[in-house]
């Protein structure tokens, strides 16, 4: 065929990913012929298969609706999914034996009253949990969506424990509902800490307001990989049965990939929001060179697990408090002339020398980006008074936080660490630092 008998009118591309078609209109022809560009009948059927792949188990406009850590994080998502389906078969038959299936000394009802208990302690677990810590779940998400799956593992080796406490006592239904219980707790506090930080990635992954797409087929790749569980442990199980050695191996090696899977899912997540670890972590370089580390640097270096997270205490020497209530400082003698320094701003800093702790109150109207900056004064001032080398600052008397305090209202860094942050891709117009709900109102002219 001639090219310069063609003359093409429309092109159309599916997605990112998707065919690409050609309408053209041949010369002395009436109406248009579609030109596929996928013109291989084997091309055309992969690329069937994988469309089809993509629809089901992908949110519609993969890669640019979601997070360009999307990808990574499901991989190992996946694996870990995978390895504690398996973990839970083999703790799932410990439990069915601890409680007498198959056991002519057992009866319905008392397994079915075990089961009860469990189920009752695991709610109020669950209602406990969400109480003490719902508010910090969004803060740390990385955190305790680790914690999370840590406990599971240890409830599942508690469960596994089972037929061997119940047989060293004896086989006392006292001894196997207790396990029970303190599984079920651990469980439902899993189920709270887990759901909760899943809700919060699928916010960070979501780029389009696909947020129940994205959840939708997360969810479908869980299906997926524990029907996969599922087909390998009716082989496992078979293969393991009366074998202690041979399960608690397996337990084991299952147990350790969750853990190994899991600790690479939260690192690969790289969120922009700021939370007071990964801030704290940029104001240090910041302090060092003045430089912003970017996002993907920062959450590398974020730690995920309890006992290792940095608090303010342990990195400048103070404590920090946000949103603070005014009558944690009504006995500060220097609080007036503290609240004159800010009489302009939306925050006030007022320190505690006694017990190295530095309050910040905030007004109705105070934004996140002030926040923002009366954490990075906080912090900044703390290294200060700690003996900590600021760059682009004079050093102030080692413990003289009112004086460092007041260097960084006149000497304030906040707009270069502003304009650094921006140019790295860190979000300001939201943040995790999970400040307090007092709000004060003080007069401009004290």
């Amino acid at each position: 065929m001639n090219k310069s008998t063609i003359k093409t009118l429309i092109s159309e591309k599916e997605g990112e990913n998707g065919c690409s078609r050609q309408y053209v209109k041949l010369a002395n022809e009436n109406g248009v012929v579609c030109i596929d560009s996928n013109t291989s009948s084997s091309n055309t059927r992969f690329r069937g298969i994988k469309h089809l792949f993509s629809s089901v188990f992908l949110p519609q406009g993969y890669p640019s609706s979601v997070s360009d850590d999307y990808l990574e994080y499901q991989i190992w998502d996946t694996i870990q999914a995978f390895a504690s389906s398996l973990s839970g078969s083999l703790s799932t038959r410990a439990v069915l034996e601890g409680v007498g299936v198959g056991s002519s000394t057992s009866t319905p009802l008392a397994a079915t009253l075990m089961w009860l208990i469990k189920d009752g302690t695991g709610m109020v677990g669950r209602i406990l949990f969400a109480w003490c810590n719902g508010t910090k779940l969004d803060a740390d998400s990385k955190k305790w969506r680790f914690f999370a799956d840590l406990l599971n593992d240890c409830a599942l080796s508690l469960e596994l424990c089972a037929p061997y406490a119940v047989a060293a006592v004896g086989g006392s239904n006292g001894a196997m509902t207790g396990i029970l219980c303190v599984s079920g707790v651990a469980k439902s506090i899993v189920g709270v800490a887990g759901g909760a930080t899943r809700a919060a990635l699928t916010q960070h992954q979501a780029r389009q307001g696909n947020l129940a797409d994205v959840s939708a087929k997360d969810g479908s790749q869980e299906t997926l990989v524990n029907l996969a569980a599922l087909i390998t442990s009716l082989w496992l199980l078979p293969f393991l049965d009366g074998s202690t050695k041979m399960t608690w191996f397996s337990f084991f090696l299952f147990t350790l990939l969750h853990v190994f899977a899991n600790l690479k899912a939260v690192k690969a997540v790289s969120m922009e929001t700021l939370n007071r670890t990964r801030y704290m972590l940029i104001l240090k370089q910041f302090a060092t060179s003045k430089d912003v580390p970017s996002v993907k640097v920062i959450n590398r270096l974020e730690p995920v697990v309890i006992g290792l997270i940095p608090t303010e205490k342990d990195f400048c020497g103070y404590r920090i408090e946000l949103g603070s209530s005014i009558k944690a400082i009504a006995s500060n003698k220097d609080l007036e002339n503290q609240l004159a320094i800010y009489s302009d701003r939306n925050f006030a800093l007022i320190p505690d020398s006694v017990t190295k702790t530095i309050y910040t109150i905030y007004r109705q109207e105070c934004t996140s980006e002030e926040m923002l900056e009366s954490y990075s004064h906080a912090v900044l001032a703390a290294m200060l008074a700690s003996g900590y080398a600021v760059s682009g600052m004079n050093p102030v008397a080692e413990g003289d936080i009112p004086g460092a305090l007041l260097k960084m209202v006149k000497d304030s860094c906040w707009k270069e660490l502003q304009n650094g942050l921006v140019n790295q891709g860190w979000i300001l117009n939201h943040s995790l630092l999970g400040p307090g709900e007092w709000r004060v109102s003080w007069s401009k002219d004290i």
